[in-house]
């Protein structure tokens, strides 16, 4: 990542540039060598197990919190977030997507508040973006996710909490077999556009 380039990009001056550097580097994005600047982080197979397997126990942790709590709100919600999810995934909008993904997991965090395990969640969530945007650049139109979350939805309506925790559970390893696969074929590797993408979002 050129921070000439960068500048010339985004026609801001470099210290902004630098920051988002850092903070991308912060996130453990890209790395930083002395001499040889700052290059877009590469994740292992293991690194994508590890992620897919300490998120996976959380979002369980989340769904089984609702126990006791399941309610209409919470149902609506759900159908809600999901419903869009369906229609950006037939628009092919991937960060739209994303978003709607979020609100999903944001409405089940929303009625089973659990501050140490939110936190938690939130640096997987950091650590997986980029495994997530490759994958769904790859996958959308073909992801069943948003019907396996219609599974939990009903799970839930019918105050089924734990199965409903299990098949989370379940549902978050769907994409690693992909995005192993995307590990082991980069097809030339993370591109400057990628790279550029992860940027911009820490701009944004």
């Amino acid at each position: 990542l050129r921070e000439q380039a960068l500048q010339v990009e985004y026609g801001c001056s470099r210290a902004p540039i630098r920051e988002a550097l850092r903070l991308l580097e912060r996130s453990g994005l890209v790395t930083h060598e002395p001499r040889h600047g700052f290059r877009v982080r590469t994740v292992s197979a293991t690194e994508v197990r590890q992620i897919y397997e300490v998120r996976a126990l959380l979002e369980k942790q989340v769904v089984l919190g609702l126990l006791g709590r399941v309610a209409p709100d919470l149902i609506d919600g759900l159908r809600a977030a999901n419903a869009v999810m369906k229609a950006h995934r037939t628009a092919g909008d991937v960060e739209r997507y994303i978003d709607a993904n979020i609100a999903f997991h944001a409405v089940l965090r929303a009625h089973a508040p659990n501050e140490p395990l939110g936190r938690a969640l939130d640096v997987v969530y950091e650590m997986a973006e980029p495994i997530r945007h490759t994958l769904l650049h790859r996958s959308l139109r073909t992801s069943q996710a948003a019907e396996q979350r219609d599974d939990i939805i009903a799970l839930l309506e019918a105050d089924r909490v734990v199965e409903a925790a299990e098949v989370m559970h379940r549902h978050v390893f769907t994409g690693m077999p992909i995005a192993l696969r995307s590990i082991a074929h980069p097809e030339g590797g993370r591109s400057t556009a990628d790279a550029n993408s992860s940027l911009q979002s820490v701009d944004d």
